[in-house]
Parts: structure tokens; sequence; C-alpha cells
């Protein structure tokens, strides 16, 4: 069986990533390395000797950067032939990796995901959960990135091919040939930045595997990570845009955005979530779909 790194980014999240590393600790199958690249306030290299059971290398940051250059940092520090990342709220079952080693048999797998439950501080579930055969974890031909990773659990293994960076491995080979991340923003909350190297894979003869067996416990409403404020959903149709015009056809895009698209909503669709939400924030997925 290959050896896996995991990779951790955090930022002023100490709690939830002391769950994720004690929970790395009883691992069924312990990971080979673990990358942490840390762009918190202060240096936490004391907190991190504390779990000892693990081969930790930590790398403090003193300015921030978001998720794409710190990934691109923890495959510059791997040596081994897979590459398993997972959020500083993560929380994996004891035997999450290795499902994950065993679902990359085939070497036409260049990743491996699973359920990223959305969970409480304890680890119960907040949606209810989907336990469907069918494929929820996919990119359509005109941009939209369909994924159920936070709610969907099937009974065995399912082909896909998106991830959610909350519990994404890659075969290190396949993503270093497509140029790891892409680091396209500045600021705010990273929507899409998983998907772009995932899109490139899939293009070149790949496939992906959903294993309900690499299961986390996705720890939501934290403090700290990344930014999230009145201009989240603008910022998230500002980076959809980016994603869709480096790798779609621009004339669907724009279609789906007016017509038919889910994920970003499109504009009947965006006005309908504002009103039954009763949050007009909505309707700024499309200032920054347009550019306006």
């Amino acid at each position: 069986m290959s050896k896996a790194t995991v990779g951790i980014i955090t930022h002023n999240r100490l709690h939830t990533l002391g769950l994720c590393l004690s929970a790395l600790e009883k691992q069924t199958l312990k990971p080979t390395a673990v990358v942490i690249v840390d762009t918190s306030d202060k240096n936490n290299t004391g907190f991190v000797r504390k779990f000892k059971l693990l081969p930790v290398k930590y790398i403090h940051l003193k300015k921030r950067v978001r998720q794409p250059e710190a990934r691109n940092i923890i495959i510059k520090n791997t040596k081994t032939t897979l590459l398993s990342f997972l959020d500083d709220d993560s929380v994996p079952k004891p035997g999450w990796l290795r499902a994950v080693l065993s679902s990359f048999s085939n070497p036409k797998v260049a990743g491996v995901t699973g359920p990223a439950i959305n969970s409480t501080i304890d680890l119960k579930p907040l949606l209810n959960i989907d336990r469907s055969r069918k494929n929820k974890n996919y990119f359509t031909s005109y941009g939209d990135v369909m994924m159920k990773s936070q709610c969907w659990i099937p009974p065995s293994p399912v082909k896909c091919s998106t991830m959610l960076g909350a519990n994404m491995s890659y075969r290190l080979s396949a993503l270093r040939a497509v140029g790891g991340f892409v680091p396209f923003y500045k600021q705010g909350y990273g929507f899409r930045e998983e998907n772009f190297p995932q899109v490139r894979i899939i293009r070149s003869g790949f496939t992906f595997v959903y294993n309900p067996e690499a299961f986390v416990y996705h720890i939501k409403s934290q403090k700290g990570g990344s930014d999230r404020d009145y201009e989240h959903f603008y910022l998230c149709g500002k980076n959809h845009r980016i994603f869709a015009d480096a790798l779609f056809p621009r004339i669907l895009t724009r279609l789906s955005w007016l017509f038919f698209s889910r994920s970003p909503p499109c504009i009947w669709l965006a006005v309908l979530l504002a009103i039954k939400r009763r949050d007009l924030s909505i309707l700024k997925w499309h200032r920054g779909l347009w550019g306006l």
C-alpha cells in the first residue's frame, strides 16, 4: 500500500486543529508525514508538539496567504506518492486514511474523497443524510460544480469528478502534472480554489473515487479560518467567474448564469433564494459573476 502525507492549512483555530490532530493519532493506518501550514497570528509550535504520535512538519508563515499558495507549499514539502488534504476543522474517523489509500489501487484513480459531514463541535450531523448510489459530486460542461459531500454517504464507492477541500486526496504525480493549485484570489473565502486542478486532472484521463469509508466530520460555525462576511456571495461569484473563464466556454457559462445553472445559482434561482431566506446578499452572486 502506498504511503501518504496529510496536509493541513490552519488560521487561528487551535481547538479544532487539536481535534483534527488527535483524530489522526487514532488512525488505524498512520500517515507517513503531516505537513501543517499555519497563518495564525502567533507561532503554535508548542501546541503542535503535544501530538507526539504524529511525524509533523510545522510551517508558520508570518504573512497571511490564501489556500492555493498554502496548498502549493504543502505540495513542495511532500515526499510521498499520495497527498491527503484535511481542513483544520475536519475530524476523520479512525479508518479514514486506510480507506483513502485502498481506493488508489487502480492507477487511473488520481483522487479520493468521501463524506465531509457538516457537524457540530460534538460531531453531530447538521443535515439530513443522502444515501443515494448516484454520483452527487461532478462538474458540468458549462462550469457548474455540484458537491454534496456535506451530507452524502452512499452505500459503496462511487466514481466522481469533484472533491471538497475538507477531505480530498491526490496522486501527487497527477496533481503536479497540472501545476498544482492556482493562486487566483487575494481576499475572502476561497470559493472554487480546489476545483481548478480537479477539472484539469479529470480531463487528462483520470478519475476520482468517493469512498463512504473515507469519512470525516466537518465542524461548522467556528471562528478563524477563511473570511466570510457580507461580501461573501460577491466573492463567490467573482471566484467562480475566474474559474469558469479559465476552463469552460464563455457562451455556455453566461447562458447558464441567466437560465439554468444551480451552482452558482442562475438569476431567477438567486431571486427565489433571496426571497425564501430573506437575505438580499445572495443577489451579490451576480455582481461577482458579471463583474459589476
